[in-house]
């Protein structure tokens, strides 16, 4: 996987922005799919903050937004 170059500062509003929006896209997942062992995929938590990082570099700055738009782009399953 390639990283991200270069890599950008974002301000301070924007990186709580985006610490919310993982922090609550991780949540989500967690409880669509609680067998699955999360904490040990770091290559899909760190898709998921570049993902944000993108929204972030175009123009997303509201936790709410951040969240909505990557998870509509996830495959969530069903509660049951």
């Amino acid at each position: 996987m390639a990283s991200r170059q270069p890599p950008k500062s974002y301000d301070e509003t924007t990186l709580q922005a985006l610490e919310q929006a993982l922090r609550d896209v991780w949540q989500v997942l967690k409880a669509h799919d609680p067998l699955r062992d999360w904490d040990k995929d770091t290559d899909f938590r760190r898709a998921l903050a570049e993902k944000l990082m993108d929204l972030a570099d175009a123009g997303v700055t509201e936790p709410q937004e951040f969240r909505s738009r990557v998870l509509a782009s996830c495959d969530l399953k069903p509660f049951h």
